[in-house]
């Protein structure tokens, strides 16, 4: 299942988001599925995906969605009445307000390989913030204090059930879906000091999405193909398994650092450093850049950067 959080068109309020199933090109309104009755008798609806997770419905949510697709005919009547063409909609990040938002860097071969690195015992972790989660087909806003803004393409975690202190062995069942992240970051100004937080911690740095999907639909997350594009072009081509820690060991591990609260998201690297190649690669003014996890979708987002010249 495909869950995400979007702005329906023509409704009047720009600030009503609701929280949607994604199906062959369609979004539908999560909460016109046939519900049980606990779930229907809740305070509100469901206003984003962080509301189903914070509900403990994601199981509910996904048992009415496959007796929805069970019977072709309910099927298309549902899509017909309550569904919204995709390009139509604007979408939000499938959670809006995580607690935390943490990446792990150095986390592939190729990237320790690409700038002659050991590999770690342990992940270097740094957080991101909630303000810079965008959207797919959002904007991404470059501030005037920066002219090195790097694209990372990543797997995004999302978390749905607490973790404190779990072993790798129970780490994924923690875990509600994955999605596609851009962990966009200053360059310039991550490297002012030792802590890289300064440049990633940016309004609109941190793009997500179009979907949160669910475990149930990735067969085997060690082994997925990360792409980005710039302007159509590959720029990074790797899989999860060339991940130094894998995403059990990830999740694992930072719950022994600090408790996984449902709906927060980990980011878990980047197969290669764009802003060490020569020439380095550096967004600007009306670049698209696109993130693709295999199974996952593709994340696209342009680039606003009105003191940075286009890209000839």
């Amino acid at each position: 299942m495909r869950l995400v959080t979007y702005r329906p068109p023509h409704t009047g309020d720009p600030t009503l988001t609701l929280a949607g199933v994604l199906y062959d090109g369609h979004v539908v309104n999560l909460n016109t599925l046939p519900l049980p009755t606990a779930c229907l008798h809740r305070d509100r609806a469901f206003r984003s995906v962080e509301d189903v997770l914070a509900s403990y419905a994601l199981d509910t949510v996904r048992e009415a969605w496959n007796n929805v697709l069970t019977d072709p005919e309910t099927l298309d009547r549902h899509l017909a009445e309550h569904g919204v063409p995709a390009d139509e909609v604007h979408f939000e990040p499938p959670v809006l307000r995580p607690g935390k938002v943490i990446g792990v860097g150095m986390n592939y071969r190729s990237f320790l390989a690409q700038l002659n690195e050991p590999t770690p015992e342990h992940p270097t972790v740094f957080h991101k913030t909630a303000s810079a989660l965008r959207g797919h087909r959002q904007a991404v806003h470059v501030p005037s204090n920066t002219d090195q803004p790097v694209p990372e393409g990543e797997l995004a975690v999302i978390i749905g059930e607490r973790a404190h202190q779990v072993s790798p062995d129970e780490a994924l069942s923690h875990v509600a879906g994955y999605s596609c992240a851009n962990d966009i970051s200053a360059r310039d100004l991550e490297f002012r000091t030792s802590q890289w937080t300064s440049g990633k911690m940016l309004a609109t740095f941190g793009p997500l999405g179009p979907a949160l999907v669910t475990s149930d639909e990735i067969g085997d997350v060690g082994d997925l193909a990360v792409r980005t594009y710039l302007n159509g072009d590959v720029i990074q081509d790797g899989n999860t398994a060339d991940m130094t820690f894998g995403v059990a060991e990830i999740i694992s591990r930072l719950s022994w650092l600090t408790p996984l609260e449902v709906g927060d998201v980990v980011l878990t690297g980047t197969p290669s450093d764009l802003g060490e190649l020569s020439p380095p690669v550096f967004l600007t003014a009306g670049d698209t850049i696109e993130v693709e996890v295999e199974g996952i979708g593709r994340l696209t987002n342009t680039v606003v950067a009105p003191h940075l010249s286009p890209r000839a």
